[in-house]
């Protein structure tokens, strides 16, 4: 029995769409504060590679981090800090 084309094509499409979809958000995790880096998407993050909410004076270890990737994951700004309620 023939597959139908138009499934075959819309799974293509899903893929496709999947591969090239970008995250939105990641949760990190302070390692050191001086300097500030930062545990994100398994890899450390420091230096230029960070950006932060100039409202957020400083950090502690163990604090974690909402943060927005940008320039493809390679840079991240740093929201806010996550607490539990």
């Amino acid at each position: 029995m023939n597959s139908n084309p138009f499934a075959s094509m819309v799974q293509t499409i899903r893929n496709d769409n999947k591969s090239n979809s970008s995250v939105v958000y990641r949760l990190g995790r302070v390692i050191t504060t001086m300097p500030l880096t930062v545990e994100v998407a398994g890899t450390r993050q420091a230096g230029n590679r960070l950006l932060k909410n100039d409202a957020l004076i400083s950090f502690e270890i163990g604090d974690r981090l909402f943060l927005v990737p940008i320039e493809q994951e390679q840079r991240y700004v740093i929201i806010c800090k996550v607490v539990d309620t």
